[in-house]
This record gives structure tokens, C-alpha cells and sequence, in this order.
């Protein structure tokens, strides 16, 4: 019976993981977990709901790391995973995100050389790619130098997985087909679609755009919002599922553009499958996109897509048959799209119907065999 070792902030456990902990537990493995708990995400309480879902065998750990990679605060946290891990036996440790994976690699160098016990760091997408920010390019070396600190690197996009073999090459890599999300909840979610739409006060004869992401610059919100005030057009309403910091920035643009009676922020929803299911078309304009799951959500409940060509969406949007790709720079592409969109029902239907076959591949059972299955390999 092979005993893992998770680690991850609690967001990340809450939102892609704890299937995954679960699956391996219900197929016979022992799992701990070890999270951080990003201080904008403490007043969800995910530890509390993360401790809730796990049986009581599974020993839930909470680290003190923060997101930053300089920050003096993770010399604790590289120490209490460090304890973490020799005071048990770990088969696997399996290791996520930039900073918790450098710090668990680290602190599992000792057990590791040992022969004891083999470490997986799952690559939830890159903070440098093609088309990056050079500030970005950062992360590169410092990913370079710990990939010697695994036995196997797993990517969740093919840009990722031939960058690592080309880039890395002493380094195991392997690919899955994204971290996996349930798509019946939002290709059979039943709504009356006018009753939501009014509980969001559109109307029945509105074409709504929607989005979900934070309001943080890499989610790129601005884009979909100039865009929008380049079609005038009084019936195409847009609205976005998030907070973050950039909320008065978003406000105050729409009203510069004279479109705040056309664009509301929603804030953090619990209904994100309702929403989608009352909505027309779906915008992803990130200028960064790890896992994608918010676009594979929107496709799994049937809508046609306009979204950025990068990283792990351009693995599942193909420019014409899933929707629209475009630069996330480009404001003029995604008013033309929107526009042709907008003027053509019978696309929209024909494109939503395509996705939610085309989705399939990236369902969750599919991603917890993938997991298990370089789990049970390295």
C-alpha cells in the first residue's frame, strides 16, 4: 500500500485536487496533504472544507509559504515539510505549483537520494511561455535548475510538455490532458434560462457574453470590455464572474466608455453552471492560462468560445470549429468575432454543440486515470 504526500495551497486542493486525493484513497492508497493557504483566499475557510471531505486516517497539514518565491516566510515552510516528510514514510510525494513545488523538492532532497521515496511535480502551466512578459522569464532558470530534484515532471499543455523535452532533457516528463473537472454539472445543469437571466436582469432577447476569472491583469478582462464598446450595440451585455484588485480600474473604463449599463461584475458565484447555461457566447481573454478549466466549463455547457491563443488553450480551442483565437492583445479580433457571433444564432448553436462533444477528453475520470496511472510508473 504506497503512502503519498500532497502538496499545494489549499485554493488549488479545493478547486482541482482533492478528486484526485480521494480517487487514490478509494483505490487503496494512504494520502496526506500539506497546504498553504494564500492570505486573499483565508476567508473561504478551503481548510476546513479540505479537512471535511478527507477521511480522518489522512494527516491535513497547514504551511505557512507564500505565494512569493522570495519571500523570507518559506524558509519556515521548506522546515515544516521538511519535518513533515521524515517524520513518515512517503512512497510519493507529489508536489504542485511554482513555490510549494521548489520548496517540497527541497525539503524531499534527503529522502529522495535515499532511494526511499520518488517525487512528482505536476505543472499546472508555466509563468514564462511564448509571448510572455520577459519578467516572466524569471521562473525559467529557477524551474530549470529543480527539475533535477524530481523523478517525473507532468504538464497539463503540449507547449509546456515540448518546451520541458527540449529544454530539460534529463528530465522524465509526461503529459495529461488537463487536471480534470466534472463536465455533466454544467453540460446537464437544468435551469429555466429566462428566470436566471431575469435573476441577472437580462433580457430574454439580450446576447450575453460571460466570463469567469479573477480581476487581475492576466485575466485580461479589459480586452472583452474595449471590445464590446467598439460594437454599438444596446442588446450584447456582458458579465463577469470574479473579484480581485481591479474592480474600480474595470468600473471606471466601462463608464469612460460610456457601457456600464452593458457590463456588470458579479463577484465570486457559487452558480457558475446556471450562469453559463443563461448565457450566448463565452470570453477567455487571459494573457497567462495554466489549466483552462473556466473555458472547458464554458464548453462543456455548450457555448461557442473567443479566447486567447496561448499556452493550454490553444490544446483545446481550434480557431473556427471550437469558436475564435486571438492575440491577447487583439481588440479588433475579438469585436469582429463577437460580431459575427452576435449576427448568427444557428454558429452559435452549431459551435456550442461541437464543444460539448469535443470536451470529453479533458472529464475527470479521464485525468484521475492519467494521474494514478504515472503514479504507479515512476
Amino acid at each position: 500500500m504506497k503512502k503519498i504526500l500532497i502538496t499545494c495551497t489549499d485554493v488549488i486542493m479545493f478547486q482541482f485536487l482533492l478528486p484526485h486525493a480521494l480517487y487514490l484513497i478509494s483505490k487503496g492508497y494512504l494520502v496526506d496533504v500539506a497546504c498553504s493557504s494564500p492570505e486573499e483566499y483565508k476567508k473561504e475557510m478551503y481548510m476546513d472544507y479540505i479537512r471535511q471531505s478527507l477521511p480522518k486516517e489522512c494527516n491535513i497539514y497547514n504551511i505557512s509559504a507564500k505565494r512569493s518565491l522570495f519571500s523570507l516566510q518559506n524558509i519556515k515552510a521548506y522546515k515544516q515539510i521538511k519535518n513533515i516528510i521524515n517524520s513518515s514514510t512517503y512512497d510519493i510525494i507529489w508536489a504542485n505549483e511554482p513555490v510549494m513545488g521548489v520548496i517540497t523538492r527541497l525539503a524531499a532532497f534527503g529522502v529522495r537520494r535515499k532511494g526511499k521515496t520518488k517525487v512528482l511535480y505536476l505543472v499546472q502551466g508555466y509563468h514564462f511561455f511564448k509571448g510572455a512578459p520577459l519578467k516572466s522569464w524569471i521562473h525559467y532558470p529557477v524551474e530549470k535548475f529543480m527539475s533535477q530534484f524530481c523523478d517525473c515532471m507532468c504538464m497539463v499543455n503540449w507547449e509546456d510538455y515540448f518546451f520541458t523535452r527540449k529544454n530539460m532533457p534529463k528530465t522524465h516528463v509526461e503529459h495529461i490532458d488537463g487536471i480534470g473537472f466534472d463536465a455533466n454539472k454544467f453540460k446537464n445543469a437544468d435551469i429555466n434560462k429566462d428566470a436566471k437571466r431575469a435573476e441577472l436582469g437580462i433580457s430574454t432577447d439580450d446576447i450575453l457574453i460571460v466570463s469567469v476569472g479573477e480581476l487581475q491583469t492576466r485575466k485580461n478582462h479589459e480586452l472583452v470590455i474595449r471590445a464590446l464598446a467598439k460594437l454599438n450595440n444596446p442588446k450584447l451585455k456582458y458579465i463577469i464572474c470574479g473579484r480581485g484588485e481591479l474592480l474600480f480600474h474595470l468600473t471606471k473604463l466601462c463608464n469612460e466608455l460610456k457601457i456600464s449599463d452593458r457590463v456588470q461584475f458579479l463577484g465570486h458565484r457559487h452558480d457558475i453552471n446556471e450562469i453559463l447555461k443563461a448565457s450566448d457566447i463565452f470570453a477567455y481573454p487571459s494573457q497567462k492560462e495554466g489549466l483552462g478549466i473556466a473555458a472547458l466549463e464554458a464548453m462543456a455547457a455548450g457555448l461557442p468560445m473567443i479566447t486567447s491563443n496561448i499556452q493550454v488553450i490553444k490544446d483545446f480551442v481550434v480557431n473556427g470549429k471550437n469558436g475564435y483565437c486571438f492575440s491577447p492583445k487583439d481588440v479588433d479580433g475579438y469585436a469582429e468575432a463577437l460580431k459575427t457571433l452576435v449576427e448568427n444564432k444557428d454558429l452559435r448553436v452549431s459551435i456550442g454543440k461541437h464543444n460539448t462533444t469535443a470536451v470529453e477528453k479533458y472529464n475527470l475520470k479521464n485525468s484521475l486515470n492519467e494521474v494514478e496511472s504515472i503514479i504507479n510508473c515512476i
